[in-house]
């Protein structure tokens, strides 16, 4: 039987543990999680909005795009997997996205960005500026672009149903558990998901280090009740400086606010940003002018500074020991995908999905 230790219990940790877990059952794993905190997702999973942007997401080929597409596909039989198990209200939201632009060039950049997506087998719509007020009228845009096969999942409830999943199924969760120094680890493979936590841990491996692997950037969301917004889609706003805002609902007049703006970590979170996140969405909405505010936090997503992110792979020169970490801003987005390419890897040694454009460049 082969143990595996998994150092970190964020998004991709846990579902890494659940798609091993399957492997667990039929008794040929052992698998054990362990976490530095008291419970799952409290570093940059428990900040993230969980949206699930990849049909509508600007770039429209690559490598990183072609894992982005692939690993939204995996969402609704995940979800629907994990729900049948578990019996927990993961708060799936499969009504798409709208995007909305207020720039000139929206419409020929969306159009081109359709039919190259058609090719690829998803669907996206062009919304003029008449359909778009008949349809969402509370909202001032140009022109949107919907795309149906987009989603949004509640990070924390999704990774508490992963952990539940998982613990069914075999594996054991260590929590509350730091890991100093991995050798310190008796284990036949070992993978960091641990996110900005995984800098101590790496940095003895990676030669002539003069920096840390990951950077962390700050983000900061509200949650906030709107009265009459009605809103069932999540909606992606896009600013005239490449800004952008979004906003995803989550019942009973209640939305997550969040901005991809990058905050001073030390600072955050800030109450002079919750005004200023208000006025983001009030630009584009101003029914938001008589929102409440419930809450607000922060967080910090795991940028590399010599990796494009994200970072999988085999730590150089131990091929016993991965690394899945570094995902800045797609970790839930990129969750499934990046745990069947580490999946792959620790069972086989390679994977059919592409992951070497990714894979760990020490630095110089």
């Amino acid at each position: 039987m082969t143990t595996i230790t998994i150092v970190g219990c964020g998004v991709i940790g846990a579902l890494l543990a659940y798609e091993l877990s399957k492997d667990v059952s039929a008794n040929t794993l052992d698998v054990t999680v362990i976490e530095a905190n008291t419970q799952p997702a409290m570093g940059a999973t428990g900040a993230s909005l969980g949206v699930l942007m990849a049909v509508c997401s600007a770039k429209a080929r690559g490598t990183l795009v072609k894992l982005r597409l692939a690993s939204l596909s995996k969402y609704d039989r995940l979800i629907m997997e994990l729900t049948a198990q578990t019996k927990q209200d993961l708060r799936y939201n499969r009504n798409g996205i709208l995007n909305l632009y207020r720039s000139p060039n929206a419409e020929t950049t969306s159009r081109s960005l359709i039919e190259i997506r058609r090719k690829q087998g998803f669907e996206l719509q062009w919304l003029e500026h008449q359909e778009l007020t008949e349809q969402f009228s509370q909202w001032q845009a140009e022109g949107g672009l919907f795309s149906p096969s987009d989603r949004a999942v509640h990070p924390t409830r999704f990774v508490n149903a992963l952990v539940a999943a998982a613990t069914q199924n075999g594996v054991k969760f260590l929590w509350n558990t730091s890991v100093k120094n991995l050798e310190d680890i008796s284990s036949d493979r070992i993978v960091i998901t641990s996110g900005m936590g995984s800098n101590p841990l790496i940095a003895p491996f990676l030669k002539n280090q003069t920096q840390d692997l990951l950077l962390p950037i700050g983000g900061q969301a509200l949650r906030l009740k709107v009265p009459n917004l009605n809103l069932k889609n999540i909606v992606h706003a896009e600013n005239e400086d490449g800004t952008d805002i979004n906003i995803v609902p989550l019942g009973d007049d209640q939305y997550w606010l969040g901005a991809t703006l990058e905050f001073e970590p030390s600072q955050l979170p800030r109450e002079a940003n919750v005004p200023f996140l208000l006025e983001q969405a009030i630009a584009w909405c101003p029914t938001f002018a008589n929102a409440e505010v419930l809450e607000t936090w922060a967080g910090d997503r795991p940028r590399p500074q010599a990796n494009q992110a994200p970072i999988l792979g085999f730590v150089p020169n131990h091929p016993h020991m991965l690394i899945a970490t570094g995902h800045y801003r797609n970790g839930v987005m990129m969750a499934p995908v990046t745990a069947q390419i580490t999946k792959d890897l620790l069972l086989t040694g390679e994977s059919d999905l592409p992951w070497r454009p990714f894979a760990l460049k020490p630095f110089q």
